[in-house]
């Protein structure tokens, strides 16, 4: 009978990806329930039919449908979260996790000390649930176009037991007409600006990059991943933030070269940051440069884009 030690190097072999040796460790800690150190410390533990059964059924998924590991386990990890995922929203990655840092220190800098956050196009619900968790005084919303990605949002908030208002709209659409939106309950009251901070790790991809994407990364929801209206977002979002509020976005390091120019352009004075491999990835937007916007440009930007 095969131990631990044989069927992890069997399944480094037989998966057939770039990530082998990674995925081989995440598939055995889900099956047998165990962490990194129990794998070496039990390497010579024998595995049952059974469970050499369940893992060699995921690699042949993995290796003949190309479905994300993540989908077939239905569980990702983002900073200290296991969130509950499926093929109806973004599988979370590690970039996006230099994003809720950053909003994090920037709320601590500008001393906002009970923020009302909106997590825009939640997906998983991973920013929102990592920014609630980490300010436990803070009011959450996070909106998504697609009902089924906020029931798996609802269940990840759920299984660490984190208060988060769910809103199903149209990017910022339920906020700016609450009277219209499709609010199930009033949640929100008055008028606004409502929130402190914006975040939103968006659906930046082309139609023409998106044609040109791996399958694997296809198995994703097109519409979390294609198309965003940087410019509406931002003419509407600065009406919804109060003073000294800001937004935070994430965007893609394959797009060509004046991507970053462009979003300068929507966004003047934006501070820009990037991620593990030195790629321009995330921006800070402050509402208050605005009226700094209105010198240099001559004129008010938002009014030019109605």
């Amino acid at each position: 009978m095969s131990t631990l030690k044989d069927i992890y190097q069997r399944l480094k072999k037989e998966l057939q990806n770039n990530e082998a040796e990674l995925e081989a460790r995440i598939i055995l800690e889900t099956i047998l329930n165990m962490d990194s150190s129990e794998l070496i410390s039990e390497a010579d533990t024998k595995l049952t039919r059974n469970q050499i059964k369940k893992i060699m059924d995921i690699v042949e998924v993995r290796n003949k449908e190309k479905t994300p590991l993540a989908y077939i386990l239905e569980e990702a990890h983002f900073m200290d979260l296991k969130l509950f995922v499926n093929d109806d929203v973004l599988i979370p990655r590690p970039e996006t996790e230099l994003v809720v840092e950053k909003v994090l220190n920037e709320i601590k800098e500008r001393k906002i000390y009970q923020p009302t956050i909106l997590d825009l196009c939640t997906g998983s619900g991973c920013i929102a649930i990592a920014l609630k968790k980490a300010i436990p005084a803070a009011k959450l919303y996070a909106s998504d176009i697609s009902k089924a990605a906020l029931n798996v949002a609802a269940i990840n908030a759920k299984r660490y037991k984190t208060e988060i208002n769910y809103v199903m709209g149209d990017y910022l659409d339920p906020f700016l007409n609450l009277s219209s939106s499709p609010i199930a309950v009033p949640i929100m009251k008055g008028q606004p600006p409502y929130f402190d901070v914006i975040v939103c790790n968006p659906p930046y991809i082309s139609a023409s990059e998106y044609e040109e994407l791996e399958d694997e990364v296809k198995h994703e929801p097109r519409h979390a991943l294609v198309g965003f209206p940087y410019a509406d977002i931002k003419r509407h979002g600065e009406k919804l933030l109060k003073a000294g509020g800001f937004m935070a976005f994430e965007f893609g390091f394959s797009h060509d070269q004046n991507y970053r120019k462009k979003l300068e352009e929507i966004f003047p004075k934006a501070d820009f940051y990037q991620d593990f491999e030195s790629h321009d990835r995330y921006f800070i937007w402050d509402a208050q440069r605005l009226e700094e916007e209105k010198k240099i440009l001559g004129f008010d930007p938002l009014q030019s884009e109605q």
